[in-house]
């Protein structure tokens, strides 16, 4: 289900207000600290952001795909660290929604509706992310229990959170079809969580590893069937790749925004700088492409939306590519269409530069989604042999 049109409007409004009037005066300030913002959290919460993507029987307001990812943008714009928990946090809620028990729905849900707690996923190893079949830790099937035993790294939200979603090899030797997925709490004995990872940008989004050693957990922690964790991770990852391509578009928007007003106050032989055709066809170039990105993240958007097939999720890789890449691209522009100021932190470009970065990373490189786009059109050929058609 998705919310109406009018609903939908509304809850940006807020997300406009919020962003405007408490996050953006914010965003220097949590880079420079590095610091979990937990009043931006709680205002997020009394807003109500966090109860989309829960079913209403559990204090949510029903699941809906394209609001959180257009929340996501909007944010992106004045804090990417902040955008990066709310889209970490409506991620984690999916496989919950999707694979959790009615016990589990009813013991966490709500809760998470409330932004009383925070979640996590945690699927990223020291010896690799993107190769689940690779994964190393265990899950080890022990009458009514699993005893859960390996590390996992760049978790985003962990060093705060409460709750995560933790994937492991119930059948080491089966490969992909060998993975299944658990909820752990906090606190539960062998589960420690490590400081968070000193990064280059997205300061205030804290990442860092998780440890478990002989973690006990009920059968009833499980999420789905035993063996559903990678067809459990993959859907949350078509999503969380959408999520990403929002911030980064969100991001590469603001510093082309930043960089377009600094050229036309910016005067360098007798006129601003925007006036140079150099000048001019650069920003025209990368309006251009930031146009035609914008394009290809709705038409996922709407694609994944309606039929989550194989082809919505090349789509997603697609979309998560082309935006990431083009954000580092625009802001590494940005910083120079600025010139030394760029390179100050009186400025934010240098900020918007940093946090680029990890987007061409996070849910599978750049390297990786060429690679998941790749193999489909091995398969299946060319992915919108009908584009022509509808032209007609």
């Amino acid at each position: 289900m998705s919310l109406d049109s009018q609903t939908r409007q509304q809850i940006l409004a807020s997300v406009d207000r919020l962003a405007r009037e408490r996050i953006a005066p914010r965003a220097a300030e949590i880079d420079s600290s590095d610091e979990f913002p937990r009043d931006l959290w709680s205002a997020a919460a009394q807003l109500g952001l966090f109860r989309l993507g829960i079913p209403e029987a559990y204090g949510g307001i029903g699941r809906d795909l394209v609001t959180p990812i257009l929340i996501s943008e909007r944010i992106a714009r004045d804090c990417a660290a902040f955008a990066l928990t709310f889209n970490n946090t409506t991620d984690s809620v999916v496989p919950i929604v999707m694979s959790a028990s009615e016990e589990l729905k009813q013991r966490y849900l709500p809760a998470l509706a409330n932004g009383d707690i925070v979640p996590c996923l945690s699927i990223t190893e020291p010896q690799g992310g993107s190769d689940m079949a690779g994964i190393r830790t265990r899950a080890e099937h022990v009458g009514d229990q699993y005893v859960l035993n390996g590390r996992k790294s760049w978790c985003t939200n962990a060093p705060v959170g409460d709750i995560y979603t933790v994937f492991a090899k119930t059948q080491p030797d089966a490969g992909n079809r060998g993975i299944s997925a658990f909820l752990i709490e906090r606190g539960t004995p062998g589960f420690s969580v490590g400081e968070a990872e000193p990064l280059i940008g997205l300061h205030g989004s804290p990442t860092g590893e998780i440890t478990l050693e002989n973690v006990r957990v009920n059968t009833t922690a499980r999420l789905g069937e035993e063996g559903e964790g990678f067809r459990i991770a993959a859907l949350t990852l078509d999503e969380s790749r959408l999520h990403c391509a929002a911030t980064a578009l969100g991001v590469a928007t603001a510093a082309l925004e930043h960089a377009r007003v600094y050229a036309c106050e910016r005067v360098q032989f007798g006129k601003p700088i925007i006036e140079h055709q150099g000048m001019q066809f650069q920003f025209a170039e990368l309006a251009t492409e930031l146009a035609a990105a914008r394009m290809l993240w709705e038409s996922t958007l709407g694609m994944l939306q309606n039929n989550h097939d194989r082809k919505a999720s090349t789509f997603a890789a697609m979309t998560k590519l082309m935006c990431t890449d083009l954000c580092m691209k625009i802001t590494t522009e940005a910083v120079q269409v600025f010139g030394a100021n760029g390179l100050s932190r009186h400025y934010p470009v240098e900020r918007l530069m940093r946090d680029a970065k990890a987007f061409q990373i996070f849910d599978g490189t750049s390297q990786i989604q060429k690679w998941l786009i790749a193999r489909q059109l091995q398969k299946q050929g060319l992915p919108f042999p009908e584009a022509s058609a509808r032209l007609y």
